[in-house]
């Protein structure tokens, strides 16, 4: 982070080059530079989760269908002759097994929650890739005005929109986000 904050806003340095810009408008550069990291965070986030809950729905799809073709297959070999007891009770227990995981696929809907997750994750790329043109734009800014406060304004009001509008992120998926963010060269 502490890396990130040099190029953030401005310095005592940029400060003495440029002695137009305002305090408010540093401190401007810097709240639209946090909007910046946790906007990626909250993408990588949501993409990590995607990911997730789409192998939890692959998970319990594949034994439910494997199940389900088993125990349909096993029905029709044993309607003409009598079956065995063995037989009987373990296409009885794969046809519960199959029932079962079909209902939490079903309860949980880990597809659908995927597909939330995607767009969250999409929704929050895009909106750090604005606030990265955002920032550049602010850098040009020589003094602060009420246009600049009104658009800081409307950042932060996408930002909470965003929020509102998206699936929870799991802990454990944000703070991997953030170790992977605190990794990262490139510069989020």
């Amino acid at each position: 982070m502490a890396s990130m904050e040099g190029r953030v806003g401005t310095t005592a340095s940029d400060e003495s080059a440029s002695p137009e810009r305002s305090e408010p408008l540093a401190e401007l550069a810097t709240l639209v530079e946090r909007f910046r990291i946790r906007a990626h965070r909250h993408a990588r986030g949501h993409y990590l989760a995607g990911k997730r809950n789409a192998s939890m729905h692959i998970g319990l799809g594949t034994p439910a269908v494997t199940l389900s073709a088993i125990v349909g297959s096993a029905i029709f070999a044993t309607i003409s002759s009598a079956p065995e007891l063995w037989l009987v009770i373990s296409t009885g227990t794969a046809s519960v097994v199959a029932a079962v995981l079909t209902a939490l696929q079903t309860f949980f809907g880990f597809s659908d929650l995927a597909n939330k997750h995607r767009v969250a994750g999409a929704a929050f790329a895009a909106f750090k890739r604005d606030l990265d043109i955002f920032a550049i734009k602010l850098k040009s800014v020589s003094t602060e005005g009420d246009e600049t406060m009104n658009e800081v304004g409307e950042v932060a009001e996408r930002f909470n929109k965003l929020q509102q509008n998206s699936p929870d992120i799991p802990d454990h998926y944000y703070d991997q986000a953030r170790r992977e963010q605190s990794l990262d060269i490139e510069g989020v």
